[in-house]
């Protein structure tokens, strides 16, 4: 069974052990200020590789440059996933792989053979690298002058890899980019790193080798992730700008990017309407696009169980996106995977809100900013218990290896009865 299983267990086992390296590491006193608990250190590792964000006290404060240092290469390893970052090191070694770890790989970045695997994996690299090299440059324009060279150069390293991660660590003091909240350049710059990350990679391949001016041209995953990405940013930006007057409509916007998966923050949460907040939860719910530094249950599920709920409602008995038919097992796969997100979250929540009094809203905030590995928080995360803070980490891990793959490691495959045809009966519903 564990060898059948290996395509999940694989990323699940490599993620826990580089979170347990990366709490080793951080946890030396030449990586801190001053002394910090085990726990948090856990706590921190596992937010900074899940590229969720969230801290128990602001990184500034508690980590030295080493310290920064080692988060911002857990982010970046975090970003690349486990699975992209091994199968890069095969490539650029130029080791041949077995069948076994082909399947794995492919699994997790599209690749159809060895040749596409190692074609895919330098080019995600060389996006990443490139994107945020411009990133580091852009925000070196503002912060260097800012900050003097060093900080304003180490600001910008930092920043870019966390906003292209949609991490959303920051160096600031504890107040995110509360700062900024005038600064159109520097939400510019992160807005645009914060998309790129979310978008996916293979979109961006597709746009750049089509171009959006022959839009019939591009993937039918392409057409779906922008039109679904385009209803995502312009309309929230708009019902946030609405519901929330004191804010501006480039703020709004910003906060309509960072909600799908990054954490980052322009104003204060606490002052936004339960309105605005609910609509923030469920940017975080959906999040960004398969193979992309976002978590969430993706913009391609939301866009075929809607599809299939109005085929539904229309008599029709085909889900048709853009003139193609989405076949049956992936549908059957997009509903699992919502009904997965929405049973894990109703589960944890229900159970934090036993012993953690802080209101059912604020709860479910933080477990779907922590499970979609946004960061976003409405409370301080030294409220949460013992069994709250376990919770949090178990959110964020899962989050990251996806709740789906986590369930199918342990559920046993049954293939005794797959080609018997069954007689079908309808039920009244």
């Amino acid at each position: 069974m564990l060898k059948r299983k290996r395509t999940y267990f694989i990323p699940m086992i490599g993620f826990a052990v580089i979170i347990l390296i990366g709490t080793a590491i951080l946890s030396l006193p030449i990586c801190n200020y001053h002394n910090i608990s085990l726990k948090d250190i856990f706590f921190t590792a596992t937010s900074a590789l899940t590229t969720t964000g969230f801290t128990k006290q602001p990184i500034i404060r508690q980590f030295n440059f080493l310290g920064q240092l080692i988060l911002a290469i857990l982010m970046e390893v975090g970003a690349m996933g486990f699975i992209i970052f091994i199968s890069y090191a095969w490539s650029i070694r130029d080791k041949k792989m077995k069948m076994s770890d082909m399947v794995v790989i492919s699994d997790n970045i599209a690749g159809d053979g060895y040749g596409a695997i190692k074609e895919h994996s330098i080019f995600i690299v060389k996006l990443m690298l490139k994107v945020q090299g411009l990133g580091i440059f852009l925000l070196a324009l503002e912060f260097i002058p800012l900050l003097g060279f060093t900080k304003g150069l180490w600001y910008s390293i930092f920043h870019t890899i966390s906003a292209f991660s949609n991490t959303g660590f920051d160096l600031f003091t504890g107040n995110s980019f509360l700062a900024f909240q005038s600064n159109l350049y520097i939400q510019t710059v992160l807005i645009l790193l914060m998309f790129l990350g979310s978008i996916g990679v293979f979109v961006i391949e597709d746009v750049k080798n089509n171009g959006l001016k022959r839009f019939h041209k591009l993937k039918l995953q392409t057409k779906i992730v922008l039109l679904v990405t385009a209803i995502l940013i312009i309309v929230p930006t708009i019902c946030m700008k609405i519901l929330e007057p004191n804010i501006t409509l480039m703020n709004s916007l910003f906060m309509a990017i960072t909600s799908r998966s990054t954490g980052f923050s322009v104003v204060a949460l606490e002052s936004f309407s339960f309105e605005s907040k609910v609509i923030l939860l469920l940017l975080m719910f959906i999040g960004g696009s398969p193979i992309s530094t976002s978590g969430g249950v993706k913009t391609v599920t939301i866009a075929i169980v809607i599809a299939t709920m109005i085929a539904t409602l229309k008599g029709k008995n085909e889900t048709i996106i853009f003139w193609r038919k989405i076949s049956d097992a992936t549908i059957k796969k997009a509903f699992t995977i919502l009904m997965v997100f929405i049973l894990v979250l109703t589960i944890t929540s229900f159970i934090v809100s036993h012993s953690n009094h802080m209101g059912m809203l604020n709860i479910l905030f933080e477990h779907v900013s922590a499970i979609t590995n946004t960061g976003l928080s409405l409370v301080d995360m030294q409220d949460f218990n013992g069994i709250g803070e376990a919770i949090l980490i178990f959110l964020m891990y899962i989050g990251r290896v996806g709740p789906l793959s986590m369930v199918l490691a342990f559920v046993r495959e049954d293939k005794k009865n797959q080609y018997v045809a069954y007689p079908e009966e309808n039920l009244i519903l």
